[in-house]
């Protein structure tokens, strides 16, 4: 989860668009494959399956395959291939970046020069949260493709919470959110609760033999209580976006319509493994307090099963039918020709 999901990308674009790479010397392969296992196994969530995924490792470098590769994008999809074989991790992954950006961290210009160009690019999605509009009957519909970090994202979510504020029932689209934060999935879900906190989630941390706890916490402006929440998935849903589907699910907060997500559940971070080899090392597993466990590997079950694609139409309809079994006779009509016009 975390905000190197994003980085990930933009690295993985930036290296796709460099030309031929030199060759890899064995050495500096060898090199690069003994750095990764020494921070899979000081660092990986599960120690046995670091073990194995060493070992797995081990028994790559005596393969052609292995040392026949001497391109490095090559050799980091090898890796990873490799890992997720044994792990069956879809966070563990694999990256190669000419520009070492490691290196360009440690440079305070060049650092501020790369969040600027990472602030740029979030912009341009608004932050994550790319859409939000009122749909027939009063319902709310809100889209977030990503949970970037709090004191870059809080005011633009407050923001939309506000807008949507008055409707009589929400939907919020995750179907393209690929992850993030967990502390922008926690600001988030405390709109939906009251002020008394609520036991949201925890992230157990091996390698520091330390858990971190997540509550609902105060939020500006006013919470959206007593209304129905519909949290639209895909297959593509992953990693924190699955996390607030699998909270609001739990705590029978929310409504979960569409497929079954991508079942990422697995926190961590990006690592420097040398020559401008990197690796995102899940660190930290999700234990909910509910169900005492989490959606890795299998994914957020929709309650409501459906293609992803009629996620929404089936969602506005459900929304609209609740809104009607709770209004006054009277009243009712304006949502029942809303009701009326949504088309298959």
């Amino acid at each position: 989860m975390r905000q190197f999901i994003f980085l990930i990308s933009f690295f993985l674009l930036a290296a796709a668009s460099f030309g031929q790479e030199p060759g890899l010397k064995s050495e500096e392969k060898d090199r690069v494959v003994d750095s990764l296992i020494r921070k899979l196994e000081a660092n990986y969530i599960s120690a046995n399956v670091a073990q194995a995924g060493g070992q797995h490792l081990r028994n790559l470098q005596k393969t052609a395959n292995y040392k026949s590769i001497g391109n490095p994008q090559q050799l980091a999809a090898l890796l990873t291939d490799a890992l997720r074989g044994v792990a069956h991790d879809k966070h563990l992954n694999l990256w190669y970046s000419k520009e070492k950006a490691a290196a360009v961290a440690m440079d305070p210009v060049k650092a501020a020069t790369q969040e600027a160009a990472f602030m740029r690019q979030m912009q341009r999605v608004n932050l994550g949260f790319s859409k939000m509009e009122l749909l027939d009957g009063n319902v709310g519909y809100l889209k977030i493709d990503g949970f970037g970090p709090v004191d870059k994202v809080g005011q633009t979510c407050t923001g939309a919470m506000l807008f949507l504020a008055n409707t009589d029932a929400l939907i919020l689209d995750l179907r393209n959110n690929q992850g993030g934060e967990p502390e922008m999935v926690q600001y988030l879900a405390s709109y939906f609760f009251d002020t008394v906190p609520v036991h949201l989630n925890d992230l157990y941390y091996r390698n520091k033999n330390k858990t971190d706890a997540y509550w609902t916490i105060p939020v500006p402006g006013a919470r959206y209580l007593d209304k129905p929440v519909y949290l639209l998935t895909s297959g593509t849903t992953f990693s924190a976006g699955e996390e607030l589907a699998y909270d609001l699910q739990t705590l029978k907060r929310g409504t979960v319509v569409g497929a079954i997500t991508g079942g990422g559940a697995n926190d961590g971070v990006a690592m420097d493994l040398g020559s401008g080899f990197f690796v995102y090392m899940p660190e930290g597993r999700a234990i909910n307090p509910v169900t005492k466990t989490n959606w890795e590997g299998t994914g957020v079950q929709p309650d409501v099963p459906v293609p992803s694609e009629t996620a929404l139409t089936t969602a506005h309809k459900m929304a609209l039918k609740a809104i009607i079994g709770k209004t006054p006779e009277k009243e009712k009509q304006f949502y029942t020709k809303a009701l009326e016009t949504i088309k298959e």
